[in-house]
């Protein structure tokens, strides 16, 4: 087996360290020092070193050093202006991918088919089901940002979508499986019938009730300090 050259390291070390960020395993406020983390992953320091660089460029974890990074609390301010961000994105792409033609009845159904696949597995109530249900979650909104054309925007977006992943450390208790049904169904059957407005308004209050839910979450479901 050849030898795995250093960035490929980094690459793991960053998809691993972001994947518990992003389930919650690695919490807000937690240092995390890059000689231990290499210890815990089996790799030198500097492949981690580079990880923690691309964490922090994704805006994950902060710190002077990284040597002692910490998992970046976020504020209630904060989490108000990355769902502006989102709402920016992701209703700007729709709205102009709808315009120009590109909500065709294969992208309809390739976000059904994703709709369908998260509800799916969310409805398996485990753990490992759930990451699952968290990433397809993710996939439906990138896929609508897609409508928009712009690559360099929907890179942009993935960043912020892993922040808001990082904001909702959801379990199978605080999962709103019934709410998220509802509007992303909206969402599609929207497109389906070619409501470009509806779908929008749709898209919008489903956005405003994601920022909303999670502000009023409870102490021990919110990974937030003021």
């Amino acid at each position: 087996m050849p030898k795995l050259k250093r960035a490929t390291l980094a690459e793991q070390a960053y998809e691993e360290l972001r994947s518990q960020i992003v389930s919650g395993r690695l919490a807000a406020g937690q240092r995390l020092l890059a000689d231990q983390l290499a210890g815990e992953l089996m790799i030198s320091q500097t492949p981690v070193k580079e990880a923690l660089a691309m964490l922090a460029r994704d805006g994950l974890i902060e710190g002077a050093s990284r040597r002692a990074s910490v998992v970046r609390r976020f504020t209630p301010e904060v989490i108000r202006e990355i769902f502006e961000a989102r709402m920016l994105v992701e209703l700007d792409a729709l709205g102009r991918g709808i315009a120009a033609g590109r909500a065709t009845p294969e992208f309809v159904a390739n976000l059904r088919a994703i709709f369908d696949a998260h509800m799916a597995e969310v409805a398996k109530q485990n753990s490992e089901a759930l990451a699952e249900a968290i990433r397809l979650d993710r996939e439906f909104h990138e896929l609508i940002v897609q409508l928009g054309a712009n690559e360099t925007i929907a890179s942009w977006h993935k960043v912020i979508q892993r922040q808001t992943q990082t904001i909702r450390n959801f379990t199978l208790k605080n999962y709103t499986l019934e709410r998220t049904r509802q509007e992303h169904s909206a969402i599609v059957e929207a497109l389906a019938k070619g409501e470009a407005e509806q779908a929008v308004a749709a898209l919008r209050a489903h956005l405003l009730a994601s920022r909303d839910a999670m502000m009023s979450r409870a102490p021990e479901d919110f990974p937030v300090r003021a």
